[in-house]
């Protein structure tokens, strides 16, 4: 689940809030955990993590007439923070992975930049699962999808 290209990056102590129910998403972490490096630029970043957060509210907008806050709906704690807030930064978090690999794995069109693009597809797809289930443990929902064939 990692972009890691050459340039250097320095905090950029942006944070995005988008509601009082869901909680602030700090870019510097977003790059952090993905392992986004200078080769992407805070406005790009800035812009996926913006969509990423209109995407995960609106699956999660049923949760906002539960509680005054995501927090008040967890069943508890890790590392000081309420299980729901981690869950719904590895849904952002992922879901932003997913994307700018994405975007940048074209970047490169030399035969080793063609191999590495098809080895980020894999990457690609379980960013977007991880995505998906975060959101799913967030509903209350199972990972399981059954389709009858």
């Amino acid at each position: 689940m990692s972009f890691v290209a050459s340039g250097n990056t320095t905090p950029s102590k942006i944070t995005i809030s988008s509601s009082d129910f869901f909680p602030s998403i700090s870019l510097d972490e977003i790059r952090d955990f993905v392992r986004i490096d200078g080769a992407v630029t805070d406005a790009r970043l800035k812009q996926v993590t913006l969509e990423e957060i209109i995407d995960v509210n609106r699956l999660l907008s049923s949760l906002v007439t539960m509680a005054s806050s995501l927090a008040d709906l967890a069943t508890g704690q890790v590392d000081g923070k309420p299980d729901t807030e981690i869950l719904y930064f590895s849904a952002i978090s992922n879901g932003v992975a997913a994307k700018v690999n994405e975007q940048y794995r074209s970047y490169d069109t030399s035969a080793a930049g063609n191999k590495n693009a098809k080895e980020l597809t894999p990457t690609i797809d379980e960013c977007r699962r991880n995505k998906q289930w975060a959101i799913k443990q967030l509903l209350g929902q199972t990972h399981t999808t059954v389709e009858l064939i």
